[in-house]
């Protein structure tokens, strides 16, 4: 998969001719601040287009994250600008006792405003996203900056807990996680003083956004198997103002941004992280294979599986549509089984002698896509 990608950024760096990275800057409070800006190709001047701001992590910088996270190649394709802001010392002060102490909310509304005088950007498209620091920061705009961030996205970012505690968003923003469960920097299960737990900042999340906690979960295909990793996707969508939150849980990725060209430890290559960033931001969401675990998407459609727990077989019974396929996984989201060519109301699987535990089986029928947990005993 890692090869595919390459493919794709060289195939589309022919498109970057008329596409440009422009540096800037400013002094805010007393400070030079700078950023390098990209304009897509076919960018008119005067046109009014959506504005990413992507920010770098804790001892990177502005250009490292352009490259790191390849978003040009998407915001050229999809047509929007995306600035890459200098933190001053390689830092976005976040709550840390060490970092930065600069204003760099303010500096961003600066930035904000800077932007639109001079290319009037869509200041009601105006996201917000990053890596590490960088994603720490933009839960500190979702919180500081709220009426003027539309969306924001984190990969392998979190809070401070004293950032958490006093987070009074003024209305529900959508919030994107990306994070994989064996982050050694930020990581996955907290880090006193550095960050809460990712399943502690859900929490939180979904409390300021007025979700209930009912959640979807999609396996995404594990289309590059030698990356050492799988991608979950666990999508909240019964929130306050019909906004939602999106969770990439990166089973076995540490703290790395999925889909870049350059692996520098265990990274995902199922999903594209600035891809993905993207389609949530451009509301391409939730995505079309969408897996719930607690509501059919038809009310009368059943799904039912027994015995349940089984040892040797299981056989599964839909009451409405026939079953088109079936998929099933463990518990690490790798599939272990598959069969794609059914068309009956029930099926049986035989000889099973997958170890003792808890899987996931994948049912689609013609309209429906459904998991349900079994245990094998």
């Amino acid at each position: 998969m890692k090869k595919i990608y390459t493919i794709f950024i060289f195939f589309l760096i022919t498109n970057f001719l008329s596409a440009q990275t422009i540096t800037g800057g400013f002094t805010w409070d007393n400070v030079e601040r700078s950023y390098r800006l990209f304009i897509p190709s076919d960018y008119t001047p005067g046109e009014s287009l959506p504005l990413v701001l992507n920010f770098h992590g804790f001892t990177s910088f502005a250009e490292q994250q352009e490259g790191y996270s390849a978003m040009n190649l998407v915001a050229d394709t999809a047509k929007f600008f995306v600035v890459y802001p200098e933190g001053v010392d390689n830092a976005w002060n976040v709550g840390w006792a060490f970092g930065s102490n600069e204003d760099d909310v303010g500096f961003t509304n600066a930035l904000i405003d800077s932007l639109h005088a001079e290319y009037g950007i869509n200041l009601d498209r105006v996201y917000s996203c990053g890596m590490s620091n960088g994603g720490f920061f933009s839960y500190k705009l979702a919180c500081e900056l709220n009426d003027r961030i539309a969306k924001i996205a984190s990969v392998t970012g979190s809070m401070v807990a004293s950032e958490a505690n006093n987070c009074i968003p003024a209305n529900p923003i959508p919030v994107m996680q990306i994070h994989g469960t064996a982050d050694n920097v930020v990581n996955y299960n907290g880090s006193p003083g550095v960050s809460i737990p990712i399943e502690e900042l859900l929490e939180n999340w979904i409390e300021l956004n007025g979700c209930t906690p009912v959640s979807d979960t999609i396996f995404v295909e594990d289309i590059s198997t030698t990356d050492f990793s799988t991608a979950q996707l666990i999508q909240y969508r019964d929130c306050d103002d019909n906004v939602m939150i999106a969770f990439y849980k990166i089973i076995g990725g540490q703290h790395t941004w999925p889909g870049a060209p350059i692996a520098v430890g265990i990274t995902n290559y199922d999903i594209n992280a600035s891809v993905e960033i993207w389609n949530f931001f451009n509301d391409q969401y939730p995505l079309d294979m969408t897996v719930s675990s607690n509501e059919p998407v038809i009310s009368k459609q059943k799904m039912t599986v027994f015995p349940n727990p089984f040892q040797d077989n299981f056989t599964l019974y839909s009451s409405v549509e026939n079953i088109k396929s079936i998929r099933v996984l463990n518990a690490l989201g790798r599939t272990i089984y598959s069969n794609n060519n059914l068309n009956s109301k029930a099926f049986q699987i035989n000889n099973i002698d997958w170890p003792k535990g808890m899987y996931f089986v994948q049912t689609k029928t013609e309209y429906t896509t459904r998991t349900i947990r079994v245990l094998s005993k």
